[in-house]
């Protein structure tokens, strides 16, 4: 490394070139020429390196890029602009020029200098499906606004089906108290999420009113009680009903009550006598035991032997 020189700059020598470009390292959160952010121009026998010791030292985010969860990303991201005293440019607006159009103004070359360096940060920390958002401006204020619009519309959306998705909470036939439960507590997970917090109390009204009508008797008596809810004791006194009402279910025979019952108060089909055929005489209509035939030989002493046949109908 280079001696000091006036204004803070170090002059650097290049190690390597190729095709007559300098290969310089350059900060951006990844690699270092030396403790200086960014090369500033390069020749044949060294590079010139911008010290910013007196602007503390730039790694670049130290954050997952932005994706998704925009207000994680906006924490961390106005914190890094803070740190490195670029946060004015994205609060600010480019002050007027106090001097002619000849003369450069310094206040507003600073400005200048400091929106653009806010203005790349805010670039290197989103995903590449956002970078179209934040390169097609000209201040680090302008994408700072864009970024949050675009997300809060979409958080918007987002907050409307979860809040009807809590509204219209129901319990479904084959769901059991847990995973209902569960559901109910990942829609309030979401919601915190948004900013939109939902307290235990809330909660569990919501889970009860969306409970079927064999778990009528409980919800009628928690929803009566003189103290806010708590979703766990709720959901412990929901397990016991259900486990309850799966150990009677168990017991019971196959059939409800009510298909048996109706089974026996059904009308039985009326007898029909002509399918009847006698076995003593094979007539038709007529039962063995009222076989006149049958009589008759057996008051002469003369009966047929049924051979074990059974009596017709």
């Amino acid at each position: 490394m280079g001696p000091v020189v006036a204004d803070g700059y170090r002059r650097l020598p290049c190690g390597r070139w190729r095709d007559n470009v300098a290969w310089v390292a350059v900060c951006s959160g990844v690699g270092r020429a030396c403790s200086a952010p960014y090369v500033v121009s390069a020749a044949l026998c060294g590079a010139e390196v911008v010290n910013m010791a007196d602007h503390g030292r730039y790694g670049g985010p130290r954050f997952a890029q932005l994706d998704d969860d925009y207000k994680v990303w906006a924490a961390y991201q106005r914190a890094q602009l803070k740190k490195e005293k670029l946060w004015a440019a994205v609060v600010t607006d480019r002050p007027a020029s106090s001097s002619d159009d000849k003369k450069s103004d310094p206040v507003v070359d600073a400005w200048d200098a400091m929106n653009e360096a806010a203005l790349a940060t805010i670039q290197m920390s989103v995903k590449p499906v956002h970078l179209n958002t934040v390169t097609s401006v000209d201040t680090a204020k302008e994408a700072w606004d864009a970024l949050k619009v675009m997300f809060e519309a979409r958080d918007n959306a987002q907050l409307l089906r979860l809040m009807d998705e809590l509204s219209s909470l129901k319990k479904g036939d084959d769901e059991n108290i847990i995973k209902f439960a569960s559901r109910a507590k990942m829609i309030r997970d979401e919601l915190a999420m948004l900013g939109n917090p939902v307290d235990d109390n809330t909660l569990a009204l919501r889970v009860l009113s969306g409970l079927p009508s064999e778990y009528g008797m409980l919800r009628t008596v928690l929803e009566n009680k003189d103290t806010k809810l708590v979703m766990s004791d709720v959901t412990a006194k929901l397990l016991q009903v259900e486990q309850r009402s799966i150990f009677v279910g168990a017991s019971k025979p196959s059939g409800s009550v009510k298909s048996q019952a109706f089974a026996a108060a059904a009308p039985k089909k009326p007898f029909d006598k002509k399918s009847v055929v006698c076995f003593y005489c094979n007539k038709k209509g007529l039962m063995q035991r009222d076989c006149y035939k049958k009589k008759a030989d057996e008051a002469k002493g003369k009966g047929k032997s049924s051979g074990g046949g059974q009596e017709g109908g």
